[in-house]
């Protein structure tokens, strides 16, 4: 089991230090966004975003909770298309589900692995009112491997919130399949969850809005499920652009980062750990969620993981209603 960095106390939204070292023994620093300028993106006809674009490891391009596209609990199987040796497709088998839990929203799923050249795959997957998301990867090659993420709006009643208000804040549950590069099958497969948070402003910028947020309460686990402890990150959601038209909110910069101390002034200092993409659309009449994905390449603070690791990782924001 790899050893954790004692855990920093994160919250919500951007706030100065003023230089003093008021921490002892944990740092309560608030986690900073990014600014960004969102390039074009589009969004497949069907609702539908995958992480194709941001890797070219990241190989998925058709999923399916069941075969008529609706949920059947007597299936409880994922079908990911354009994955090698996973044994799944959209016609045939799948990955069903695991018996690892997580205290949130996602459910997680293993392709069948019997027979060499087979590979392990692994997947977390969520699915709420009107969009679903999934993330997958495996351990069975010496670099990241192959792998994909996807979010699915769920009917065609998507929209924008309304205009009658400029901020939105969309809460929800964050999961993600990390996968370190040095080999060793599913030793080198964990899970994330955590917290996300989304800031929407409908009235700017003019043409197409802007949406930012934050990825937090980072909790590691291993493929079994077992809690491994607090990661000391956060992840900074850089602000991307909407499209009015379609519902897609754009690529922008991820980020991830945590907060250290200074050793000679004692002060924390922010440090860029990962960096890497993130995509959306919203679902559901007036925008009711936004379903994202978000991968992340790079190195981490924690003591024995010497090699850099890539997490690919989706969530589904709901705003309150009324």
């Amino acid at each position: 089991m790899r050893r954790l960095i004692t855990a920093v106390a994160i919250t919500a939204v951007l706030a100065g230090c003023d230089g003093e070292n008021p921490f002892m023994d944990e740092v309560e620093v608030e986690p900073t966004i990014e600014t960004g300028v969102p390039p074009e993106d589009t969004v497949a006809d069907d609702g539908t975003i995958f992480a194709t674009d941001i890797n070219a490891d990241l190989t998925a391009d058709a999923f399916s909770y069941d075969d008529q596209g609706t949920v059947d609990p007597a299936d409880d199987t994922l079908r990911i298309n354009n994955i090698p040796f996973d044994n799944s497709d959209i016609s045939g088998g799948g990955y069903t589900r695991s018996a690892a839990t997580f205290p949130n929203g996602f459910d997680v799923y293993e392709s069948n692995a019997s027979g060499m050249p087979s590979r392990q795959y692994y997947a977390v997957f969520q699915r709420l009112t009107y969009s679903e998301v999934a993330a997958i990867g495996t351990g069975d090659y010496n670099t990241f491997g192959f792998g994909g993420a996807t979010a699915q709006q769920l009917d065609s009643t998507n929209g924008i919130p309304p205009e009658s208000t400029s901020f939105y804040t969309f809460a929800g549950d964050y999961a993600a399949v990390r996968i370190t590069t040095n080999a060793g099958g599913s030793d080198d497969v964990e899970y994330i969850t955590g917290d996300a948070t989304l800031f929407v402003d409908i009235l700017d910028f003019d043409v197409n809005g802007a949406v930012e947020g934050v990825i937090d309460n980072r909790q590691l686990f291993d493929v079994n499920g077992n809690p491994l402890g607090l990661l000391t990150d956060f992840v900074s959601l850089a602000t991307a652009g909407i499209d009015f038209t379609t519902g897609d909110i754009g690529s922008s910069v991820a980020s991830g980062n945590e907060f250290v101390i200074n050793p000679d002034t004692g002060a924390p200092e922010l440090s860029n750990t990962t960096t890497g993409e993130w995509q959306g659309i919203f679902a559901g009449p007036n925008g009711a969620e936004i379903a994202r994905f978000v991968v992340l390449e790079g190195d981490t603070n924690e003591a024995e993981v010497d090699d850099i690791v890539r997490e690919t990782g989706v969530f589904i924001v709901v705003r309150p209603q009324g």
